[in-house]
């Protein structure tokens, strides 16, 4: 038989997930957001900076919807799952992989956003949630996702060397961070390792003998460029006396 504080908390669950609903105005700045970005995306650079915002703008209402749903090993509760990627499938129009990236991205920023100001206020908005990012330097979907992720501290170097050589897996905590695992899964396996440490050591080897004949050839030229500018300073003067 469960316990008065094991039911307490299902009839919380409950009463969250019965009284949450994505409300029609942000639906409907979602919906809006989706269609500037439609006809501005691609362009040029300027207009993918100004399609960046109307995504921040999205992603700040749909984060506040569910900014203070408990989540339960980073995840929301089933039926608030389910009514969020309906408002945004069936409501704001998006597709089936467009609401799967706000979901997923929205309830990892969430659990972020926690980490990095502490408790959430209750009437947190849409705009205050874009200004709390930005002051994170984060004004894109990308930079969200590495971020909310824990990618956003990662050299390229380091990316490329956890391929290479692989890395340790991670695990969620009841609070749904994830943190270092156990387990050590490889990049390459043994054989391959070997391989490519004999092949960096051939590139690194031509790199060098390269940069060293370009370095050569630069200090021929601005020796030469020297002699030349002396030559003609020399001819000057014995013009001069002529």
């Amino acid at each position: 038989m469960p316990t008065t504080q094991t039911s307490a908390k299902k009839d919380e669950q409950m009463t969250n997930a019965k009284q949450f609903m994505v409300s029609d105005n942000s639906i409907n700045v979602v919906y809006q957001a989706e269609k500037e970005i439609s006809s501005l995306k691609g362009v040029n650079r300027e207009n993918n900076e100004e399609a960046n915002g109307h995504k921040m703008t999205a992603y700040g209402e749909v984060i506040a919807s569910i900014a203070q749903i408990k989540q339960v090993k980073g995840k929301l509760p089933r039926a608030i799952q389910q009514s969020l990627k309906n408002a945004l499938l069936q409501e704001a129009g998006l597709s089936a992989a467009t609401v799967k990236r706000y979901h997923d991205n929205s309830v990892a920023a969430v659990r972020m956003i926690k980490d990095k100001i502490g408790d959430i206020p209750t009437q947190y908005t849409g705009a205050a949630v874009v200004a709390d990012l930005a002051a994170m330097e984060i004004d894109s979907e990308n930079k969200l996702v590495k971020a909310a992720f824990g990618e956003a501290n990662k050299t390229k170097a380091r990316m490329l060397a956890e391929k290479v050589v692989g890395k340790f897996s991670t695990e969620k905590t009841e609070s749904g961070k994830r943190v270092q695992g156990s387990k050590f899964r490889d990049g390459l396996d043994d054989e391959e390792l070997e391989e490519f440490h004999n092949i960096v050591r051939e590139l690194m080897a031509a790199r060098k003998a390269y940069r060293d004949t370009v370095a050569a050839k630069a200090a021929e030229k601005a020796a030469k460029d020297e002699n030349n500018t002396v030559d003609a300073v020399v001819d000057e003067m014995l013009d001069a006396l002529a």
